[in-house]
């Protein structure tokens, strides 16, 4: 039997109708956008290699912060169903 995955569900914005972030968690991540690509337009020439290797990073932390959104909401959940079924 194949059993659904505990981290997907409930926690995607498109079932349940919330956002996938916080309006503050996207302002920051908008001006965090803006600081990279003037930065990154700012370097000379003889630094463009390791500019690009700082979007890459930039890049994976924008990722993980939004992955750690739907893992914390899946892990409410779950924390929910298991406080619900002691009770009973």
């Amino acid at each position: 039997m194949i059993t659904p995955n505990p981290w997907r569900g409930d926690a995607a914005p498109a079932q349940n109708g919330q956002s996938a972030l916080s309006p503050g968690a996207i302002i920051l991540l908008v001006l965090a956008a803006l600081m990279v690509a003037f930065g990154f337009a700012r370097l000379p020439d003889t630094l463009l290699a390791i500019g690009v290797l700082l979007i890459g990073v930039f890049l994976a932390i924008v990722a993980r912060v939004c992955q750690a959104r739907d893992q914390h909401l899946a892990l409410c959940r779950l924390l929910g169903e298991s406080a619900r079924q002691r009770m009973r």
